[in-house]
């Protein structure tokens, strides 16, 4: 009855997760749409991001919080739901450990842009680096919300499509962040192998691991 009873409350928990994954898709479409498309167009030109970075404005901002909400929300979905996570203490660790990535992600570009002197740089790299996770979390939700309240068990085929989002998507990052790097900046292509290796490709094999085995 006890175990009944926690899985009751467990599924209560995903689905105010899913409700609150949706409530910020409803904010960003009824409200910061405008913004919202330029930054989801930036994945396929650059022209789309030139213009983002320009305007760089409160509605920006807002854009950048509720697409970051909603990425931690999916991915801590993705994770709970292939490694069979159903304790309310260890579904908030898996939520603070995704934020808690990519916030140490974002303040090491930021030191590294700040002791080497490219600010402009570290702005670029962050913009790019998130932009695509951003992107894929906002992609994603229909996927979560089939493999939480679909009618029957399709986990393992969402998650090939979810990998193949994922796999399309870094490989759309990589090339941006090593485009940016090369032509506008002109750093060494070994430095820049180091960071994609070290804070885009070892992450994700280690995430894509842990789903699988």
């Amino acid at each position: 009855m006890l175990s009944l009873t926690k899985t009751i409350y467990n599924q209560d928990v995903f689905f105010i997760l899913l409700l609150v994954s949706f409530l910020l898709i409803a904010l960003i479409k009824g409200l910061y749409w405008k913004h919202a498309r330029l930054l989801f167009m930036s994945v396929f030109a650059q022209r789309y991001a030139n213009q983002y970075l320009r305007e760089d404005n409160a509605f920006t901002e807002r854009v950048n919080l509720l697409t970051f909400l909603l990425m931690t929300i999916n991915f801590t979905l993705i994770i709970v739901k292939f490694e069979e996570i159903i304790d309310l203490r260890e579904i908030v660790f898996a939520s603070l450990l995704v934020a808690v990535f990519f916030l140490l992600k974002l303040i090491c570009v930021k030191t590294l842009g700040f002791l080497f002197k490219f600010k402009s740089l570290a702005r670029l790299t962050i913009f790019f680096s998130l932009l695509f996770d951003r992107a894929l979390g906002f992609v994603l939700s229909p996927l979560v919300l089939c493999m939480y309240f679909f009618s029957f068990d399709i986990a393992s085929s969402l998650l090939v499509a979810s990998l193949v989002l994922v796999m399309s998507l870094l490989i759309l990052k990589l090339f941006w962040l090593w485009k940016i790097g090369t032509k506008s900046f002109g750093l060494p292509q070994g430095y820049i192998f180091l960071y994609l290796c070290t804070l885009e490709i070892f992450p994700l094999l280690i995430l894509v691991k842990g789903a699988i085995y």
